[in-house]
């Protein structure tokens, strides 16, 4: 009996980034009703003057957003909202670079937070996730990858590796491709957001969906190869 728990517990482990998947291409194809059927752009102009604003401040403004979303991070703001305002500010690909690489930087500076003393505190906030603990079965690039799409706080994952024995490279690597699958749609749909017709918005809408389902294709190939790898060893 305790048996089947385990494994009934480990199957659903393992579905909740199929559900996250679900999510996300639900959303992104809500966002490509709204551009067919509505104007809302004119509903995006403040935004856009907001843009034009930081972008007129050179690599001053860029530096801003950068330091601004690394902050905003730690702090605990989800990562993916500051990719779809990355690509409306930068366009897709700048925005993609800046949010990602500040995601980067405040998840790494949780990270050795721990490493460097903060693992009283990790443990403590980590009592309110008692599941994550079953997430980390392997230490090694492919858990950091898989555990970035789970639908856990970034700060409770950060500190659960902080109290792993996960090398830093792994970590780094990890999180960093961790990150595109959902990333790189979130900044095309900003920059779309901001297109001057629908047509144009719908196309860009429409090149989120289809990098999203591609991505994560991909993503799920390499881990299933990955752990593969693991298993022939």
């Amino acid at each position: 009996m305790e048996q089947r728990k385990i494994e009934k517990k480990d199957h659903k482990e393992k579905r909740l980034p199929i559900k996250r998947t679900l999510a996300v291409v639900l959303a992104l194809l809500l966002l490509i009703g709204i551009g067919l059927h509505a104007p809302i752009q004119e509903y995006l102009g403040s935004v856009h003057n907001v843009s034009q604003k930081v972008a007129e401040y050179g690599w001053g403004g860029h530096l801003i957003f950068l330091l601004g979303v690394t902050v905003l991070v730690l702090c605990g703001m989800p990562r993916l909202i500051f990719c779809v305002i990355g690509g409306m500010t930068f366009g897709w690909w700048m925005g993609l670079i800046y949010s990602v690489s500040a995601t980067l930087l405040a998840y790494y500076l949780q990270f050795i937070f721990v490493r460097w003393g903060g693992k009283s505190f990790a443990e403590r906030y980590l009592k309110r996730f008692h599941r994550i603990g079953h997430f980390i079965r392997q230490e090694g690039l492919s858990t950091v990858m898989l555990l970035r799409q789970v639908p856990l706080p970034g700060v409770a994952i950060n500190f659960a590796f902080g109290l792993s024995t996960v090398r830093k490279r792994d970590y780094l690597l990890g999180t960093l491709i961790g990150q595109i699958p959902e990333a790189l749609p979130c900044a095309l749909v900003g920059a779309g957001l901001l297109e001057n017709s629908g047509l144009k918005m719908t196309v860009m809408l429409l090149s989120a969906l289809i990098a999203f389902i591609l991505l994560w294709g991909g993503f799920k190939l390499f881990l299933h190869y990955q752990q593969k790898k693991i298993t022939e060893i």
